[in-house]
This record gives structure tokens, C-alpha cells and sequence, in this order.
């Protein structure tokens, strides 16, 4: 108990003697699972060392007809159809810190953002190859913020089947709410199902990669164009269904501005995506 009036020294009173702590670590805004990129055709950037478009022609199937006695055979003539990927696509990502700034800061702004102008111009590709999935017009299975269910897999799986596309490449890409869809269905989490369609656990080291469904990988990813709200474009697809040409990747330019006197990063990438083969591609309309 008190027995007289007494003046404390407290945090308001001592708050000059009170400093306030910087840590060195930094709460670093989650990367997306960028997956579309590795999963189409880049084979194409071989022949774009120079210019800002490449023509890809096409060979179609010849006609066998029956020879008859005595007459000329007749030669077919083709005319090919041309599909052009424009390298149209100039972006870029660049800081500037002033002098004065990068010396009083503790830590090196220039070496910590550098991660983050990779990332950014990575994602700003998968968000264009995302957003051809809604292009596929020749299969789509599914409703919109409806789940796929399983006969939608199938048919999308038949459609693929249906033209002759090749079993190896093949890919599946879902978002998040779409794969909590699929574990819902017995099909993807019993052992019985798993065993005979070769499903199986995400590659290690691959954290998009969620398992296979008859021999095609799946992989999650939040950038699947879409909302959880309004549904998300998934997609089944070969690898030749889209394209990219990356004319240059990442590259980087730095200078020391005298008249701002700051240091100035850019780094930038030229590009361009086509979609290839519509019918080797399934919208998968869905979650």
C-alpha cells in the first residue's frame, strides 16, 4: 500500500532512452507456382535470333486413291496453312535507389529486390499462356464454380484421344479450389483407383507438381486465370497445343545516374505466345 505520492519512471517518460529495432530478415510476399511456361513449346526460339516474327507452316495427310487400267495417276497438291508468333511482347522491371539512401540503409535494397524483378517478369508470362486456356474452342468439359466431375476428366482425356494426340506430354493444370474438388472423388485418393489410372504423389522438389491421372501430371497453381467465386480455366493439354518464344530472357542493365546520383536497375524480356494446335488442347471449366 501506498503511503505517499510517487513519481514513476515509465516507458512515456523514458521513451527518448527507448529505441526502436530494424531486423535485417524481411516478410517477403509469397511467390505464385508459375508452371505454364515449362509445360508448352519453346522449341521455337532456335530460329529467332533476329527479327519479330516466325512463320510455322504445316503438312497435312495425303489421299490414297485406287489406280485404274490404263490411265495417269493423279499427284495431289497441298496448300499449307501458316501459323505466325509475333515477338511482340517488351517488358521490364527496374528500381532506382538513391545514394544517399543505399549508404544509410542496412541492407543492400539493389541485391534483395533483385529476386523480385526475376519473379515479376516470370509471372507477367504465365499469366499470358494462362490466359490462352479460354481459347481452347474445339473441347471444353465443365461449368464455370461448377467442380469437374469425373466423367468430365474422361471425356476431356477422349477428346485429346479423339486427335490422334500424343500420350507423352500431356498436362493438366487445375487451381487450388479445383484440386480440393478432385479430392472429393474417389478416383484420386483411393488406392484402388491410383494404382490402375497411375496416380501417384507430386515429383519431390516440385511443389506445383500435385500427382498424375492416367499418366498426365497435374500441377497446382493460384495463377490458373480465374477467381474462386466465378470459377477458374483449367486446362488439359500437349505441350505442342501452345508456344512461346522468348527473343531474350532476364536481361539486365544497371547505371549510376549522375544527375539523380542513384544507382538504376532494369531488366527486361521479349517475347511472343501463340496458341498452336487449338484440338490439342480441353478447357477444363471448373472450380
Amino acid at each position: 500500500m501506498a503511503t505517499g505520492v510517487t513519481e514513476f519512471i515509465d516507458n512515456a517518460t523514458a521513451d527518448n532512452s527507448i529505441p526502436e529495432l530494424w531486423s535485417k530478415e524481411l516478410v517477403i510476399a509469397r511467390p505464385d507456382r508459375l508452371v505454364f511456361e515449362k509445360l508448352v513449346d519453346a522449341h521455337y526460339k532456335e530460329a529467332m535470333a533476329f527479327g519479330d516474327t516466325i512463320h510455322v507452316g504445316s503438312r497435312g495427310h495425303l489421299t490414297v486413291r485406287t489406280k485404274s487400267a490404263n490411265t495417269a495417276i493423279t499427284y495431289e497438291t497441298e496448300t499449307p496453312t501458316n501459323t505466325d508468333i509475333l515477338i511482340n511482347v517488351y517488358e521490364y522491371a527496374a528500381i532506382a535507389v538513391e545514394n544517399i539512401t543505399d549508404i544509410q540503409s542496412m541492407l543492400d535494397l539493389i541485391s534483395n529486390y533483385a529476386p523480385e524483378m526475376a519473379y515479376a517478369l516470370d509471372k507477367a508470362v504465365d499469366d499470358v499462356l494462362a490466359g490462352l486456356v479460354d481459347d481452347f474452342g474445339t473441347n471444353i468439359v465443365g461449368s464455370l464454380s461448377v467442380s469437374l466431375a469425373y466423367q468430365d476428366m474422361l471425356d476431356g482425356r477422349q477428346y485429346l484421344d479423339d486427335y490422334d494426340v500424343p500420350d507423352e506430354d500431356r498436362f493438366i493444370v487445375v487451381s487450388p479450389k479445383q484440386e480440393n474438388g478432385m479430392l472429393s472423388l474417389d478416383h484420386f485418393i483411393h488406392r484402388d483407383y491410383t494404382e490402375s489410372t497411375g496416380a501417384g504423389k507430386g515429383q519431390r522438389g516440385d511443389k506445383a507438381w500435385i500427382g498424375t491421372w492416367m499418366g498426365m501430371p497435374i500441377y497446382k497453381s493460384v495463377n490458373v486465370e480465374g477467381s474462386n467465386a466465378a470459377g477458374h480455366d483449367n486446362a488439359m493439354f500437349h505441350r505442342s497445343a501452345l508456344a512461346i518464344v522468348k527473343q531474350a530472357s532476364h536481361k539486365t542493365n544497371t547505371q549510376y545516374d549522375i544527375d539523380y546520383d542513384a544507382r538504376k536497375v532494369s531488366s527486361y524480356q521479349l517475347y511472343g505466345t501463340k496458341e498452336m494446335r487449338d484440338d490439342h488442347g480441353v478447357w477444363l471449366r471448373g472450380f
